[in-house]
């Protein structure tokens, strides 16, 4: 039995999630990240064009916030580590977020909306539990703070780094398999090929 495709035309391709983040060196961390940020549209993509029922719903949010929070924490890891020419001392994403505002990476403003992205996730947590988690604790307005603040520390960050003049790498290879494999998933690239 042939497994059927979903349509994922309207993805945006690992090149496009590439080019957003052109602060980052052009290297297997920032084509990882690439990898992540397609799978998190990709999951928005079926919360948008699908009927989805209640615990699958509630899961896919669940999992959207999850994804988005350590999305954010590998920015500002990456770009600390950068600032700082080595890893940060505390890898705890609420010390993240003070070391890049303390840094001058994010405004006070991001660094709040950030740390309420924090408070989102923590739900999770069952020391933050004062009673049993339902698995319908995240909301859509909740996934799109996530998404939102995540957006705002691209930006920021890509702010900090092109006014410091720091020279990043930004040259995209082409994947060697472009052309050569008919409409399937490429390993080496991530995208679909024709």
């Amino acid at each position: 039995m042939q497994k059927k495709r979903i349509f994922t035309e309207a993805l945006k391709t690992i090149k496009d999630n590439l080019s957003e983040f052109d602060f980052l060196e052009h290297s297997t961390r920032k084509r990882n990240l690439a990898y992540q940020l397609q799978y998190l549209d990709f999951n928005m993509q079926l919360l948008r064009e699908y009927n989805l029922y209640g615990a699958i719903e509630a899961a896919i949010l669940r999992h959207l916030v999850i994804h988005i929070t350590n999305i954010i924490e590998y920015l500002l890891f990456v770009s600390l580590s950068k600032v700082y020419d080595k890893d940060p001392k505390n890898h705890k994403l609420p010390s993240l977020i003070g070391q890049a505002k303390n840094k001058g990476l994010i405004d006070k403003t991001l660094a709040s909306n950030l740390n309420g992205v924090v408070e989102i996730r923590n739900k999770l947590h069952p020391s933050k539990q004062n009673e049993e988690l339902d698995i319908k604790c995240f909301t859509y307005k909740e996934v799109h703070l996530c998404l939102l603040s995540m957006h705002n520390l691209r930006d920021q960050l890509r702010n900090f780094f092109s006014t410091k003049n720091v020279k990043v790498e930004t040259n995209i290879v082409e994947c060697p398999y472009e052309g050569q494999i008919g409409w399937d998933w490429c390993y080496y690239c991530g995208e679909f090929h024709w």
